[in-house]
């Protein structure tokens, strides 16, 4: 397997899902207890992307071998690389056996940090990333996709890399996480949009279930839920006034969602769509993140 074939297959663009919670949930532990510490964030970082890593390899190992992903049905030659590469299957188990063992090093060092609840909340967040794309009934051919991976990406791993620094989780952190969850939740719904008629035969997701209409309505609705929860979380002062420049983001938004219409799905236009849609996320949580480094930098100088 050449490199950029492993780069493909790996998707460093969806990185950020698991990425900027980990950031949030740490640059949060800071802002509320004036202290972090790199070393776990690192192992935290790296066991979060590890796993994203895995479930990405394993989700486009499971539609090949199901005979969902063909030639017929992808267009994205880069990003389907099982189909057009032909890359024997023995070697994508050996890569995702490599991801799993990479991923344990930093886990077991969270661990011996963090006790029990990390342990559990690592085991939960993987069987999450397997039963997605594996087991009777895959999660990915339910209308659940949505919520579990957005609970377990946006919930999960922000409350662990809040808790492994500060020792507890709080109500503070469970409602910072919420527009995390819903942003995961919106990456999954861009994805089901695109994939609508590759999936009408053997899944019943949300955008086969409620059409490309009404779900290009939820997944704009979800944007102004995000931003409805963090002028929650400052008039509960959870998070800083500051934040209200958060807002300043929202014409950079609105020109991302704008390309997501119902003329635009299709598979072709995949890539398209589903750029827009990571990063309209990004901005957002850039500002956020930018936001609370400069109250944590305010607080230590000033």
């Amino acid at each position: 397997m050449t490199k950029k074939q492993l780069f493909a297959i790996l998707d460093p663009k969806t990185w950020s899902a698991s990425i900027i919670p980990v950031l949030i949930g740490t640059l949060y532990s800071g802002y509320r207890v004036d202290d972090y510490r790199l070393d776990l964030f690192i192992a935290m970082l790296l066991s979060a992307v590890g796993v994203q890593c895995f479930a990405n390899v394993f989700n486009d190992y499971s539609d090949y071998k199901s005979g969902l992903d063909t030639i017929d049905t992808v267009y994205d030659i880069e990003g389907s690389i099982l189909v057009f590469d032909r890359i024997p299957l023995i070697k994508i188990k050996q890569l995702m056996i490599y991801i799993v063992v990479c991923t344990l090093i930093p886990s077991i060092y969270l661990f011996f940090h963090g006790g029990i609840l990390i342990a559990i909340g690592g085991i939960i967040g993987f069987l999450v990333a397997y039963f997605y794309s594996a087991g009777p009934i895959p999660i990915s051919e339910t209308f659940l996709g949505e919520l579990f991976s957005g609970l377990t990406m946006g919930g999960l791993i922000t409350w662990l890399s809040y808790y492994i620094q500060t020792g507890y989780i709080d109500k503070n952190i469970i409602l910072i996480s919420i527009p995390l969850i819903i942003y995961i939740g919106s990456i999954l719904l861009t994805n089901g949009l695109c994939d609508i008629e590759k999936d009408q035969a053997t899944r019943m997701t949300i955008p086969i279930l409620m059409g490309r209409k009404r779900s290009i309505e939820i997944l704009r609705f979800a944007y102004i839920m995000m931003y409805i929860f963090v002028f929650l979380g400052i008039v509960l002062k959870i998070l800083p006034f500051s934040m209200v420049l958060i807002f300043l983001s929202i014409p950079l938004i609105i020109k991302k969602i704008k390309f997501i219409t119902v003329e635009n799905i299709s598979l072709k236009n995949r890539s398209n769509i589903m750029g827009n849609s990571v990063l309209s996320g990004i901005v957002f949580f850039l500002f956020y993140i930018i936001i609370i480094s400069g109250e944590i930098l305010r607080s230590e100088f000033l």
